[in-house]
């Protein structure tokens, strides 16, 4: 069935139909590329700093609490301007002033990153030929219980143009402490 189907299509493509046809798909996937590369941020490239990324289980809204730490690299000539970075559609969002962890008989606070801060709606400049670290915070309405997420995070500077990276966040080490230790004592 396979070397018949095979077959056919060899036969196929020997026709001038079949030939225009291959060079129509060749066609197409060449001005996709060029029409992504097109899209891309020129001489910009974002890293994610897994040591400081994180999500937590906020128990007083029902919300994750996501951080996310990126190292941007400006290797262009001209300066870079973020205007834009989202997490699978979300936006940043201010943090809270205090996020503390509640165990049974502790509660443990979490610092924030101690880079710079991604604001929202507002314009970040990373210079030419330099490096910079920063950290963005996201809030999403979904409550899991796994101890990573996977997705995409698409930074969008001020001429629509944009650079994505699928990232890799773990829970924060502290909460998964705590949860043993719960169900330890429930045990």
């Amino acid at each position: 069935m396979l070397q018949q189907t095979l077959k056919l299509l060899f036969e196929f493509i020997k026709t001038p139909t079949g030939n225009w046809t291959v060079l129509g798909i060749i066609c197409i996937v060449i001005l996709a590329v060029l029409y992504d590369r097109q899209r891309q941020i020129p001489g910009l490239t974002v890293e994610q700093i897994i040591e400081d990324t994180w999500f937590i289980t906020r128990d007083d809204n029902r919300k994750l609490a996501i951080f996310i730490s990126l190292k941007l690299t400006n290797k262009d000539g001209g300066p870079v301007r973020l205007t834009n970075c989202r997490l699978s559609g979300y936006k940043p969002k201010i943090p809270p002033p205090q996020l503390v962890l509640q165990g049974f008989d502790k509660a443990i606070e979490l610092d924030a990153p101690a880079y710079d801060f991604f604001q929202p709606n507002e314009e970040h400049i990373i210079n030419p030929y330099t490096e910079q670290k920063m950290w963005v915070y996201f809030e999403s309405g979904m409550i899991t219980m796994t101890g990573m997420l996977r997705t995409q995070l698409v930074v969008k500077n001020a001429n629509r143009k944009r650079k994505a990276l699928q990232v890799t966040i773990p829970r924060n080490m502290a909460q998964v402490l705590i949860y043993r230790e719960d169900a330890y004592r429930s045990i």
